[in-house]
């Protein structure tokens, strides 16, 4: 392989890296408060207004952590 590509690969997997961080931080972010919504799992004594603000973190981080990866996928030669 050419240093070129050698350079091509480290930056799909960082793109890569980035977009699995952001999947997992959107299930997170996503699944407990539709957990607690529908199904009321935290205790009676959690402030929800804490958990979905949290969850709407989450998808701006998830969001924010895809763009990453969409901007390291730029650097490509």
């Amino acid at each position: 392989m050419t240093p070129e590509e050698i350079q091509n690969e480290r930056l799909k997997l960082a793109a890569n890296w980035f977009n699995t961080l952001a999947t997992g931080v959107l299930t997170a972010g996503l699944f407990v408060p539709a957990a607690q919504f529908l199904f009321g799992v935290l205790p009676a004594n959690t402030d929800f207004g804490l958990v979905y603000a949290t969850g709407g973190v989450c998808i701006v981080a998830g969001v924010g952590l895809h763009f990453m990866g969409q901007w390291t996928l730029g650097g490509l030669e």
